[in-house]
């Protein structure tokens, strides 16, 4: 049956329809409404138990949206890290209220996934939804990795219906999309999982340097969530992450995968300050400078996935950070509003279209 429905999808796109075939998951809960769902096994850093949002749509489209909030890898970056203290059912309450713009607004006829079920991951290990190591730095326990395989284990059964998913987060949970990609693809079996990381760029060595990716690796045990036969994902000197996103295009040639980021992006410049030039000049915690990181961005769409048209990078030529929470209508890649809208790219994306490219300021 999840033959016949990837099947679908594909003819609906080649006849221009607005949206997959298929039905909602099974979740029994009110129709567009966020409702808290625990999940056995999944826990914060604390140790305290979690679980995830969950809003019914009425299409065959599953949005699994992972929470962004910083990185703890240090005792400066953990400081300022989100949910320390957990996430659940009131933290829930005070916080989901907000999901209600950009890729999740119902009433934006422009918003290509506004029919979709969206799945809220919160963010609450600190460590890009991809950590396994829950002996961590100061006691935490970092176990995304673990945690998004419950929440899968939950999802998956429910979703004989689905036609198409959709794997995405911002910043952090850019980042934790990324990394969770390709388990979550071969999780949900014949039917098309398609990436979309809004502002967790991995640039290439020059720029997110080894020292820094090796500090990601031992802090959180990183390696355990990259597939295990790319061999280049894993350097001697620590490099190499960037790698993962050429191995993915070639393991899944016939999904879509994106990339959502600010040519300048302050947020993420200050994460990878940390290893620029090197780590014993960045432990100063300066923010990587301006056009170092627009060149990453840039040698990500014209080296790193060069040869790879499944994968692609819309850029916008802003510092500003995160772009999936605003009307993607409203979003270009140019300071003076001109160039192909966030809202057509995707939609181009997510119905295959054979004109969906690199956007670039």
């Amino acid at each position: 049956m999840k033959h016949l429905a990837a099947l679908a999808v594909i003819l609906a796109a080649g006849c221009g329809s607005d949206g997959p075939t298929g039905s909602p998951p099974t979740l029994g809960t009110m129709p567009k409404t966020w409702e808290y769902v625990a999940v056995p096994g999944t826990k914060c850093m604390n140790g305290t138990p979690t679980g995830i949002g969950v809003n019914l749509g009425t299409s065959g489209d599953l949005v699994i949206y992972m929470e962004g909030g910083g990185a703890c890898f240090n005792n400066g970056t953990c400081n300022s890290v989100a949910h320390p203290s957990g996430w659940g059912a009131a933290d829930f309450e005070s916080n989901i209220g907000i999901y209600n713009v950009g890729i999740f607004d119902r009433l934006d006829d422009k918003n290509p996934l506004k029919d979709a079920t969206f799945v809220f991951i919160p963010y609450c290990t600190g460590d890009v939804h991809a950590g396994s190591k829950p002996d961590g730095l100061g006691g935490r326990m970092f176990v995304g990795y673990a945690n998004v395989g419950a929440d899968l284990d939950y999802l998956i059964p429910k979703s004989a219906g689905v036609s198409r998913v959709v794997l995405t987060g911002s910043s952090a949970g850019g980042f934790g999309a990324l990394m969770n990609y390709h388990r979550t693809q071969l999780a949900f079996g014949d039917t098309p999982v398609h990436l979309l990381d809004d502002s967790g760029p991995p640039l290439g060595d020059a720029f997110l340097t080894p020292c820094l990716q090796k500090q990601f690796r031992e802090t959180w045990n990183l390696d355990a969530a990259l597939p295990p036969d790319c061999a280049a994902c894993r350097q001697a000197d620590g490099g190499g992450l960037q790698n993962a996103l050429g191995y993915l295009a070639d393991a899944h040639p016939d999904r879509r995968l994106a990339i959502v980021t600010s040519t300048r992006d302050g947020v993420i410049r200050s994460f990878y300050g940390y290893g620029y030039p090197d780590c014993a000049a960045g432990a100063q915690g300066f923010p990587m400078p301006e056009t170092a990181f627009a060149q990453g961005v840039a040698d990500l769409g014209t080296r790193a996935l060069a040869g790879h048209d499944n994968f692609r990078v819309y850029a916008k030529d802003s510092g500003e950070h995160v772009w999936l929470l605003f009307p993607p209508d409203t979003v270009s890649p140019r300071k003076d509003g001109s160039g192909k809208h966030l809202a057509v790219w995707l939609d181009e994306m997510l119905s295959l279209d054979s004109g969906w490219d690199n956007v670039m300021p």
